[in-house]
């Protein structure tokens, strides 16, 4: 049985520009570069072998662009997110029709609040990150969807657990230790970044590739000393935006 791989995509929309962030330079987001970044983005995905799938921008919520933070993909199931931020809760309804045509879906209600770059899944684990934007119901609503043991991991710094924390494969993680409770990862190997590269730290291994953000050759050489073809893109209009490589798309099995 062959399995694909298809992102969904949300392209940025004109009021990108105004995407929630703590980042000091999110007042100087530029859309037009954005726009271009995005496009390099899912030209990496379709390079990784990844189908693309480009779904409207949602003119009215800035944030929509990061559709990871929508839903997660769990044991063939969607899982839509209950989002914390006001602004942003809407826009799962927007997916919501996109994923039933392609697996059951399942939707989250407060006082459960999940954001789906708080999510890590691993082959035998999926690690939550307690942050800003998701609580401990939400261990234990994704606890009772999996028979995996669903393991919370405290987020120090930075938005997501994801922000600070990738998988692989291989039993291999690029982590940077300080932002995360990282004692809960002691079972892996690691790719370490430091703080001052913490950005670098959000990668997307398809297969045997691994998309990171452009600008940090150190570790695209770590990385590929692991058997891992690298595909940097520049993202810099995005981490303004506090977001990542991984928040871009959201990834589905196909058989």
């Amino acid at each position: 049985m062959k399995i694909s791989i298809r992102a969904l995509v949300r392209p940025p929309c004109p009021d990108f520009v105004r995407a929630l962030s703590g980042h000091p330079d999110a007042g100087s987001i530029n859309l037009e570069k954005a726009r271009q970044q995005h496009a390099d983005y899912c030209q990496a995905l379709e390079q990784a072998g990844v189908t693309v799938e480009r779904l409207e921008p949602l003119n009215d919520f800035p944030d929509s662009v990061f559709i990871e933070d929508n839903a997660v993909i769990l044991e063939g199931r969607a899982v839509l997110c209950s989002m914390k931020e006001a602004g942003r809760k809407d826009e799962i309804s927007f997916l919501a029709d996109t994923l039933q045509s392609r697996v059951p879906v399942i939707r989250l209600q407060p006082p459960v609040f999940l954001d789906g770059g708080d999510v890590l899944q691993t082959e035998d684990t999926v690690f939550v990150g307690l942050s800003q934007r998701t609580g401990q119901e939400a261990v234990e609503a994704l606890q009772s969807l999996t028979p995996k043991p669903v393991i919370p991991v405290p987020v120090k710094k930075g938005l997501h657990l994801k922000t600070s924390v990738s998988f692989l494969g291989k039993n291999l993680l690029v982590i940077q230790p300080t932002s995360v409770e990282a004692g809960c990862f002691k079972k892996f190997e690691w790719i370490e970044v430091e703080e001052d590269q913490a950005y670098a730290a959000n990668c997307l291994a398809v297969a045997d590739s691994v998309i990171l953000p452009g600008g940090f050759p150190q570790l695209e050489q770590r990385i590929g000393q692991h058997g891992f073809k690298t595909l940097p893109v520049p993202l810099s209009e995005f981490q303004k935006a506090d977001g990542g490589v991984t928040c871009l798309s959201l990834l589905i099995n196909e058989v």
